[in-house]
């Protein structure tokens, strides 16, 4: 009898604890989806508060809750994406298997219904402490300041730039000249590139040659009337009755004013193409061939192209050059223009590192002039991007900040500052780019457009904005490598600080932060944060890895993903990895990789049962096995799949109908019977691009023949000799087709593609084609536009009329059996470019007797 107490204390114990555990599993799916809304709800607030800045907001109690609520995020959507996952794996298990793990199912749901509930305690301690300590005045939104720092940018870009004479020249002789294929010249460039000096400097000189000049500044946020307003205060007095009419009554009044007369108009600042739009509907300025001109300065080059009609009406801003830097710099800093001899190597550093941007300059030269010891401007030089972001220094950080919350759309912004992860003056692959924006769901599938679609159209944004240079184009014209200005670079990487998107750390900086880091850039090796017992780790949702290629670890990193259980984005960039370990699998939200390094020469079998991996790049690896997993096949999430050479899909080892449902990307694998198998059966129904390593020719062969199956197909290239089936079994839906090594006779290639609607371009390169002549039959390839020949073995080439109709481009690279081109390439309306690279013989002689007027004809002997 006397064991009777303890035993009933104990279930007095037991069963509430035994009741709690089931109400945090069966109320684990409601539970998660409240604190899903609730995350909704926090972003939502974070981005009214973001406008705000610290610039603005001098509270501490304010930037210490901003902190706080930030710090929930990423543990909030860690949470909802680790039950996302547990309940998709769970039904993707057959019966059995659901029973056989039912038990650690069931636990893992009580350990997330756990994690929610510590969550929403943090949220209401916060929000507690924002009710107590917050006032609302301490936040709002501060219109005098955005004011202020607007007239600061333009005070800035208006000081007395050196540099700009050969610019004045050009635009002033576009504005003179009566070849003007419009009465609108654009000036084009980046924020703090000069564009506002540059067209006051030309003001000046040109108003006094124009009856009626007149000067307009159009503000972040600006209305119609009010620019109409201005533009008439400088041609005539302005009474009561004009300041009582309506848009239309004063487009009127203006549009009546200049008829007949000769003026010169300046519109500062245009950066949205509807307000263009609505000026030009409006017909406000008359164009009656009166030599009358309109002077535009925007950073969009979409304003541009639809003010000015031709590309030679556009003057793109270019940066300043190291003579021209260090002498603004000189006279900004020493009034009589002379540097101290100490000082003058230091000083053409700095000046450097401004990138040529004359906002840049002139923010540094107020705190150069402070103080003019040779310590402090060491210092400058090992922290110039600090001190372009500091609240006390000149408005440089300010300007930018202005303009990144008033001229760039929100749905830009955040991939904007992605690109701080990238490393000063890298070259950054578009591609890649775009998978990590889609993996980090920056960009979303919306309506019938898949994610990838938008984010190119985003990438193309960022580049009409002036914010991004084009490197280097892909082969239809569009961007294949790019760079992010410097100066926006700089920004990006302290702005992603300040608001806990993402921390960079370099070999000599570490930036620290009261925030535990959610994505991560390293800019040395990845080592030095492995071997480290960093706190931070466990937190981690994205790991990008840039570093000098010199300096590899000869023994190589190990990945071990135990430490790093949220993350959804791994690269490792060029870092030296030996082993990646078996427990990859426990990174179940994993959606990027890339592991790019030769050295890895195995890969775990569990890395291939990763639910929600989208994109999987081992292309530069070494992974020797030539069949991939069957478990690839349940990777139902996998968008783009890059493989190193000789790799071979496998079989599926059950009798369900999975497809890779999601699946754009196929590079680049060896086709054997299985595959064609595969591609018969619409295993990859989204499948965009693919790329095939022949090996046996009847394989390639046999996928060839049933490439009509994917329907979405629109670039393909093969690689290494082949034999082409009977015509018309490609898919009409091809816009690219790359063929490299492939020995085939060259009208077979013609009969094969010449039917394709939509080719735009055709790569035939290093021996891919042979034989004693090319033919193209009247009016085919009708879409055409590029055309590449490399190493091809062709004698004669022969063209029908109305053939390659639409062809803008043509190369052509030792082709050194190739005698003539066709006569009809002459006749061509839109072609643009002819580029010629060590031509045979008799092809010069033909070369150098050619005059075709309407395109550029480049040759290299």
């Amino acid at each position: 009898m006397e064991s009777i107490p303890p035993v009933t204390e104990l279930l007095h114990f037991v069963i509430p604890y035994l009741k709690k555990q089931v109400q945090l599993i069966k109320g684990a799916p409601e539970q998660v989806q409240s604190l899903h809304s609730e995350l909704q709800f926090i972003e939502k607030s974070l981005k009214q508060y973001e406008s705000y800045d610290r610039i603005f907001m001098e509270d501490n109690t304010v930037q210490e809750w901003l902190t706080q609520i930030r710090s929930l995020v990423p543990e909030t959507k860690g949470i909802f994406n680790t039950y996302k996952t547990a309940k998709h794996v769970q039904n993707q298990r057959t019966w059995p298997n659901r029973w056989l793990n039912a038990v650690p199912h069931v636990l893992e749901l009580r350990d997330i219904g756990k994690r929610v509930e510590k969550m929403k305690k943090k949220i209401e301690e916060i929000n507690s402490y924002k009710n107590k300590y917050c006032h609302e005045s301490q936040v709002a939104k501060p219109k005098r300041n955005s004011e202020w720092l607007e007239k600061q940018r333009r005070e800035v870009e208006e000081e007395n730039v050196e540099g700009f004479e050969v610019a004045i020249q050009q635009v002033t002789s576009m504005l003179l000249t009566k070849a003007l294929t419009s009465e609108v010249v654009s000036i084009v460039g980046t924020t703090g590139s000069g564009k506002t000096t540059l067209a006051k400097k030309i003001y000046r000189i040109m108003s006094k040659q124009f009856e009626h000049p007149a000067w307009a500044f159009v503000p972040s946020i600006y209305s119609i009337r009010d620019l109409l307003l201005d533009i008439l205060k400088d041609l005539m007095p302005i009474g009561e009755e004009t300041l009582k009419l309506d848009d239309v009554r004063l487009a009127q009044k203006l549009r009546n004013f200049l008829r007949g007369k000769k003026y010169l108009v300046v519109i500062d600042g245009v950066e949205e193409t509807q307000l263009w739009e609505t000026l030009r509907k409006e017909k406000v300025f008359p164009n009656e061939n009166h030599g009358s001109r309109l002077l535009l300065t925007t950073r969009s080059t979409r304003v541009a192209s639809l003010a000015s009609s031709s590309r030679d009406d556009v003057h793109n801003m270019v940066p300043m050059d190291e003579t021209s830097r260090w002498t603004l710099l000189k006279k900004l800093v020493f009034k009589d223009g002379r540097c101290y001899p100490e000082l003058e190597h230091l000083g053409k550093q700095i000046a450097t590192k401004c990138v040529g941007l004359p906002l840049a300059i002139v923010s540094l030269a107020s705190l150069l002039d402070r103080d003019k010891r040779y310590g402090q401007w060491v210092d400058i030089i090992s922290n110039v991007s600090w001190y372009l972001n500091q609240k006390d220094s000149p408005p440089c950080f300010g300007i930018l900040d202005l303009t990144y919350h008033t001229t760039i759309p929100e749905h830009l912004r955040k991939c904007l500052l992605y690109l701080g992860a990238y490393p000063s003056g890298s070259e950054i692959l578009a591609r890649q780019v775009i998978n990590l924006w889609v993996a980090e769901e920056l960009v979303k599938d919306e309506g019938g457009s898949k994610a990838e679609e938008i984010a190119w159209r985003y990438l193309e944004d960022l580049f009409s904005l002036s914010l991004i240079e084009v490197v280097r184009k892909r082969s239809d014209g569009g961007i294949r490598k790019f760079r992010i200005h410097e100066i926006w670079r700089m920004f990006c990487v302290l702005k992603s600080e300040r608001i806990g998107f993402l921390q960079v750390h370099t070999k000599f900086v570490s930036h620290s932060s009261n925030n535990t880091p959610w994505r991560l850039s390293i800019h040395h090796e990845l080592r030095c944060i492995l071997s480290n017992n960093q706190d931070y780790l466990p937190d981690i949702c994205t790991l990008l890895c840039f570093h000098d290629k010199d300096s590899h670890d000869s023994k190589g990193s190990k990945l071990d993903f135990n430490r790093s259980p949220c993350l959804t984005v791994l690269d490792v960039g060029s870092t030296r990895v030996s082993k990646v370990d078996e427990n990859i699998k426990r990174s179940r939200l994993l959606k990027y990789l890339k592991l790019n390094h030769p050295s890895l020469n195995h890969l775990p079998r569990t890395l291939f049962s990763l639910p929600n991996l989208q994109t999987l790049d081992i292309k530069n690896t070494c992974v020797m096995s030539p069949y991939l997993p069957s478990g690839i096949w349940g990777m139902q999430n996998l968008r783009h799949l890059l493989l190193p050479p000789y790799t071979i899909l496998p079989k599926r080892t059950d009798q369900s109908r999975k497809c890779l449902w999601h699946l754009q990307t196929l590079s680049t694998i060896t086709p054997d019977e299985n595959t064609a198998a595969l591609i018969f059966h619409s295993r990859f129904p989204s499948l965009i691009k693919l790329s095939l390593n022949s090996q046996e020719m009847e394989n390639t062969k046999r996928c060839l023949e049933r490439l009509y199956k994917l329907g979405c197909l629109q670039k393909l290239k093969i690689i290494n000799r082949a034999v082409f089936p009977v015509p018309r079994t490609f898919p009409t839906s091809l816009v690219k087709v790359s063929l490299v090594k492939t020995d085939l006779v060259a009208n077979d290639v013609m009969r094969m593609l010449e039917y394709l609607d939509h080719l735009q371009v055709l790569k035939l390169l290093k021996r891919s084609i042979r034989g004693p002549e090319l033919e193209m039959k009247p009016n085919s390839f009708p879409q055409l536009r590029f055309l590449f020949m490399e190493e091809i073995l062709v004698k004669t080439w022969r063209m029908g009329d109305g053939a390659m109709g639409s062809l803008e481009e043509l190369t052509i690279t030792r082709c050194h059996e190739l005698e003539s081109l066709p006569k009809q390439l002459r006749h061509l309306h839109n072609i643009r470019q002819v580029k010629v690279n060590s031509p045979s013989q008799c092809l010069r002689r033909e070369l150098e007797q050619l005059n075709v007027q309407q395109c550029e004809i480049q040759i290299h002997f």
